[in-house]
């Protein structure tokens, strides 16, 4: 073990500076470590195969905390410093909900669904985008997200027709964004500045950001994600303390409780809204039903929480690769003891994810190599 790495117990605290309980992170970073340093305690968690020989190698941190919030389990380094990304979804849609304006606007839990994630922009994603932009009074020219090819193009192969990928109803991000539009109306904002950091709108969504990730509003790192919304930079395993609280709707109030069942209860009601077919988030949630939440973000983090076990997991590569994601993530639940991941016909291609050249010629493999190491 790395001479950085020293039992210690680390203090969580709350935004009111409080303590709020003791995060074993099993390690210790010392203030002052150049990357250099800090490099001796990264991990190979994946390896790519051509034929039977490595070829390329992704390095990792992995954290899973218990229902207390506290670590149990890592690789690498569980506070590697990264941007939360699009995992982060679910969370910014708590002020919509808890200010009265999703009932206001009557969303249904399909429409709060896909607020919570990254659509592939299919003409099903496109409507419940467009109701929820309507029930508001916003309209397409509103959403700041930009424009890309639909993800459900990209996957297949194939190329706007009808100018698909110049409509920003159909960007991945366009459900979480017509959901900032809702808040930003409701409380009387000027529309046009409802992705300012410094508007109310985005302020709330910090503040609860904030709570669920368990670390001061005040460190986050604000920057700015692919569809121009402010993003949320902090240490990889408060990812994995917010959604076990999502997974198992652990609140500091009545009301935030019942705003995290509701949230859980969309997502896993309707999964295809905030992912999409061939997706793993929809993959993995149609494996334990009920039982997990998760959300991808670009760069190669995901969040992952279970309420049976009562978990979080949170999983970044550290290159962003996503090709070595899906497969770490399996490897983790395996490890864990998680059944079903073997068996599930959603998950197989995920596992062990095959690499075939531009004639479909089999030419290797990604397989997770690692071992979890126990608080």
């Amino acid at each position: 073990m790395s001479p950085h790495l020293r039992g210690i117990r680390h203090a969580h605290k709350s935004r009111k500076g409080g303590e709020k309980g003791k995060l074993k992170t099993g390690f210790r970073v010392k203030p002052g470590m150049t990357l250099i340093e800090r490099s001796t305690m990264t991990e190979i968690v994946a390896k790519v195969y051509r034929g039977k020989r490595e070829e390329s190698v992704h390095y990792g941190s992995v954290a899973v905390v218990d229902k207390q919030g506290q670590l149990t389990h890592y690789v690498g380094d569980p506070e590697f410093f990264t941007f939360v990304r699009s995992s982060c979804k679910p969370f910014q849609l708590i002020p919509l909900i808890e200010t009265g304006a999703a009932d206001k606007y009557g969303f249904t839990p399909k429409q709060l669904a896909i607020m919570c994630g990254s659509h592939i922009g299919t003409d099903h994603h496109r409507e419940v985008v467009m109701k929820n932009l309507d029930a508001a009074g916003n309209k397409p020219e509103h959403l700041k997200c930009g424009t890309h090819v639909p993800i459900y193009m990209t996957m297949a192969g194939s190329f706007p027709q009808n100018h698909e990928n110049e409509d920003p109803v159909r960007h991945n991000c366009s459900g979480k964004h017509s959901g900032f539009l809702a808040l930003a109306r409701f409380l009387g904002e000027d529309v046009a500045e409802y992705l300012n950091p410094n508007s109310r709108t985005q302020q709330m969504v910090l503040e609860a950001v904030a709570e669920m990730f368990g670390y001061p509003k005040e460190k986050i790192l604000i920057s700015i994600d692919g569809c121009s919304a402010p993003n949320f930079g902090l240490p990889t395993i408060y990812t994995g303390i917010a959604f076990m609280k999502l997974a198992n709707a652990v609140g500091q109030t009545p009301r935030r409780v019942e705003t995290l069942k509701r949230i859980k209860a969309a997502m896993t009601e309707f999964p295809v809204m905030f992912s999409g077919e061939g997706r793993f988030d929809l993959a993995l949630m149609r494996t334990f039903p009920g039982n997990v939440v998760c959300k991808v973000g670009a760069e190669a983090i995901q969040g992952i929480g279970l309420s049976d076990p009562a978990i979080g997991i949170v999983v970044k590569i550290h290159d962003g690769n996503q090709r070595a994601l899906y497969p770490v993530c399996l490897e983790v639940l395996k490890q864990l003891g998680i059944k079903g991941v073997d068996e599930s016909e959603h998950l197989r291609t995920f596992i062990n994810p095959e690499i075939r050249n531009n004639m479909n010629i089999f030419t290797g493999h990604i397989r997770a190599e690692f071992r979890l190491k126990k608080v």
